[in-house]
C-alpha cells in the first residue's frame, strides 16, 4: 500500500468540507490522515505475530492486555502460562513483546518491560521488536535477580525459537 503526499491546496478543501480549525492539525505531509508512526505497519505485524504463534504453539496469546486488573501495564503481545502459587493454578504472564518504531518509544518502552519484571515474578522474559531498524531486544532476569539485556537477540528461551521466525 502506498501513501501519496497531498498539496497543501487539497488539504484546505477538505478542510474546507469539514469546517474544522482543527482538521490541518490531523493531516501530516506524507498521507491524509495518517500518523507519522505508521500504525497499520504495528498492528500487521502484531497480527503476523499472533497467528503464527497460535500454528506453532497454540493458545495463551493475548494482544494489548492489561498484565494485571490494578497494574496499567499493557503489552502489544503477552504470553501467558498456568502456574502453581499458594496450591492452585493461576495464569500468569511469563514473557512480553513491545513493538516500536522510534528509539524514543524503545526507552518508554525499556522503562516499562524492568518495571513489569519488577511487578510480576512470573516474567522471564520480554523483548522489544523495532520493526523500523529491524531489531529486537531481549530482557531477562538473571541468576543474580536482575534484569539483563540482550542488544539484537531475540533466541527466546521460554519458546526456545527465534521470534523473527514467527514474523513471517
Amino acid at each position: 500500500m502506498t501513501t501519496r503526499n497531498y498539496t497543501d491546496e487539497e488539504i484546505r478543501y477538505v478542510q474546507s468540507l469539514y469546517r474544522k480549525t482543527y482538521y490541518w492539525n490531523l493531516c501530516d505531509r506524507p498521507g491524509l490522515g495518517m500518523a507519522p508512526g505508521n500504525v497499520m505497519t504495528h498492528q500487521k505485524i502484531q497480527m503476523r505475530f499472533v497467528r503464527n504463534y497460535l500454528k506453532r504453539f497454540g493458545d495463551d496469546i493475548l494482544t494489548e492486555t492489561r498484565l494485571s486488573s490494578n497494574i496499567r501495564i499493557t503489552p502489544d503481545i503477552s504470553i501467558w502460562q498456568k502456574l502453581r502459587y499458594n496450591n492452585r493454578l493461576v495464569e500468569c504472564p511469563i514473557l512480553t513483546i513491545e513493538i516500536t518504531h522510534t528509539r524514543q518509544n524503545d526507552r518508554y518502552s525499556d522503562s516499562t518491560i524492568r518495571m513489569a519484571f519488577d511487578l510480576f515474578p512470573s516474567i522471564m522474559e520480554s523483548f522489544i521488536y523495532n520493526y523500523a531498524d529491524n531489531t529486537w531486544h531481549r530482557y531477562f532476569r538473571g541468576t543474580d535477580g536482575k534484569v539483563h539485556l540482550e542488544e539484537n537477540k531475540d533466541y527466546s528461551k521460554a519458546l526456545r525459537c527465534h521470534l523473527h521466525t514467527l514474523l513471517k
